[in-house]
């Protein structure tokens, strides 16, 4: 399959889908199909309508469009699940759970709330990612948790021997988990709060040493072999276990919210445009004008990356771009 295969919706289709509504995430759930997180368009759309909706290439049988709705969902973030089953996973601030695929389109259980205690699985799920095809969360008071199937989350944070509550987590969260990638299921990154960072081996939390105090907000492990940590005001750290060097400082109104590996460079997105990661250095990314206009959020999977933001979404294949919405 080409990207030729995607092609821009007509006007009633994008008018059925999207009226009242933007692009608040995304997630490649294969090479044709994509799952757009939609929110309300008002004024406190946090606090609004929700869409999950599956966009399908010209290739699948039947609409290219599905999608439901629900209420609320605050601070919703939407990513695709390999395991169990290939499908688009919905989640909120309070650890609601939505599925949309695989031959589900419902609400799950919740995820497990709270500070301590046998019964707590997460405490606020701030962020998730799919590492190795299956759902990781992670949220305040250094909680991290497992999607092991439909309904069923598991807490990696052990007895808290080796992964410790926060001392103070304080009003503004200087020692909670805001975002988490993995190389690979047994060697997974989680950051947040002031210059607080983790590696999980698959059995133990290991602290990470980083030479900063500002705030984490995204994290990428890319394929070359490093990690890179999103800071306050756009900055960068790189760096693997406790060897890490801040690469770049700016000043910048949003830090980066996704950051991705692709086409053998790290790609950052925020609200206000698209930058690349090369050889250690941060630039702008040389694309198109109506491709930067769709930066806000990243997703990579099956040999493709998508960009999506409140102005549309396009493909890249490490070729060519091609608008879809």
């Amino acid at each position: 399959m080409t990207l030729n295969n995607f092609l821009l919706l007509s006007d009633s289709e994008r008018k059925n889908a999207f009226a009242g509504f933007f692009i608040s995430d995304c997630s490649i759930r294969d090479r044709s199909t994509f799952s757009f997180l939609l929110a309300q368009d008002i004024e406190k759309s946090d606090e609004g309508l929700k869409r999950i909706l599956n966009y399908f290439s010209m290739d699948s049988v039947g609409e290219r469009l599905d999608w439901t709705e629900y209420y609320g969902f605050k601070g919703a973030r939407l990513v695709s699940s390999k395991v169990p089953v290939n499908q688009a996973v919905m989640t909120s601030r309070e650890c609601d759970v939505a599925v949309l695929g695989g031959g589900e389109d419902r609400m799950e259980d919740s995820i497990p709330q709270g500070k301590s205690g046998h019964d707590c699985v997460l405490w606020g799920c701030m962020n998730q990612k799919s590492i190795d095809g299956t759902i990781y969360a992670v949220g305040l008071w250094r909680t991290v948790a497992k999607r092991v199937e439909a309904n069923k989350w598991q807490s990696l944070v052990g007895d808290r021997s080796t992964l410790p509550l926060p001392q103070n987590i304080g009003k503004n969260n200087d020692a909670g988990f805001d975002a988490i990638d993995g190389f690979n299921s047994t060697d997974i990154y989680c950051v947040g709060g002031k210059g607080d960072a983790w590696r999980y081996d698959g059995q133990r939390w290991y602290q990470c040493v980083v030479p900063t105090n500002m705030y984490f907000r995204s994290v990428c492990c890319a394929g070359d072999g490093y990690v890179y940590i999103g800071m306050q005001s756009g900055s960068v750290m790189r760096g693997r276990e406790d060897a890490w060097e801040i690469i770049h400082r700016d000043e910048m109104t949003l830090a980066f919210k996704d950051m991705v590996w692709y086409d053998g460079k790290v790609w950052c997105t925020s609200d206000y445009g698209l930058w690349v990661i090369e050889n250690g250095r941060l630039k702008e990314a040389d694309v198109p004008v109506d491709v930067k206009a769709c930066s806000g959020n990243l997703s990579v999977g099956d040999g493709v990356m998508l960009l999506a933001g409140m102005h549309g979404a396009t493909v890249y294949d490490g070729r060519e771009w091609q608008t879809i919405l």
